[in-house]
């Protein structure tokens, strides 16, 4: 089951109300009629609040890798590259280079600049 709105609703605001009420009954498990009324209102919200005005929405590719990333980092061992591949189906080269990257910002936020 999905929404039903009206023909002149607009777009994107359709887009919103879509992906939360999806959200709402597969992660929630809320029936339709809850599921529906908070979507709405998650719609007419972001109407409200920022409607009027061009807003780019980021795909976020940047964000998720580095919620990925730090995971990564925050599993690493010493000596688990290999089972760290397999897990996020990534090559050894690649997680050693995450590692060394996000070891490499850990250092830097810890210690203070010279100036």
């Amino acid at each position: 089951m999905s929404l039903m709105l009206d023909d002149d609703y607009p777009e994107s605001l359709g887009l919103v109300a879509n992906a939360a009420y999806t959200w709402l009954t597969e992660n929630l498990k809320l029936e339709h009629q809850p599921a529906a009324e908070a979507a709405m209102s998650i719609a007419e919200r972001v109407r409200k609040e920022l409607g009027g005005g061009f807003h780019y929405i980021p795909k976020g590719r940047d964000y998720e890798l580095s919620h990925r990333d730090r995971a990564i980092y925050g599993k690493f061992r010493g000596d688990n590259y290999q089972q760290l591949a397999r897990e996020y189906d990534l090559t050894e080269m690649r997680i050693r280079q995450i590692v060394e990257r996000c070891r490499a910002a850990d250092i830097k936020s810890r210690q203070s600049g010279l100036f």
